[in-house]
């Protein structure tokens, strides 16, 4: 048992950094009387992940359709203090690299 717990950690591996802290995001053009009349919807979270085998990325992973994940699901505009973090996962030959986003959604 504990030698199959070993196996299976040993090559699995993960770190994930701080990107950014920003002040307002979004990614449509907004009127900015819009803006100022947008109501909270909460915190929420979004990601965009891309997956790699063998070292080989099959894309990268994108901040606005992280943004657009948080935003949608409350029909948000905007999102105020955020941050981006991008993460990393490794499982020897294959992983992921993620963008996660975190912030207050106004719409």
């Amino acid at each position: 048992m504990r030698r199959g717990l070993v196996l299976a950690l040993t090559g699995t591996v993960g770190c994930a950094v701080h990107v950014a802290s920003l002040s307002v995001v979004t990614t449509k053009r907004i009127a900015a009387d819009r803006i100022r009349s947008a109501t909270s919807r909460g915190w929420r979270d979004g990601h965009s992940c891309r997956f790699w085998l063998v070292g080989l990325p099959f894309g990268l992973p994108k901040v606005d359709e992280a943004i657009d994940e948080a935003l949608a699901p409350v029909g948000g505009i905007v999102m105020r203090n955020v941050t981006v973090t991008s993460a990393h996962s490794a499982y020897v030959l294959f992983g992921w690299h993620c963008y996660r986003v975190r912030g207050e959604v106004f719409g």
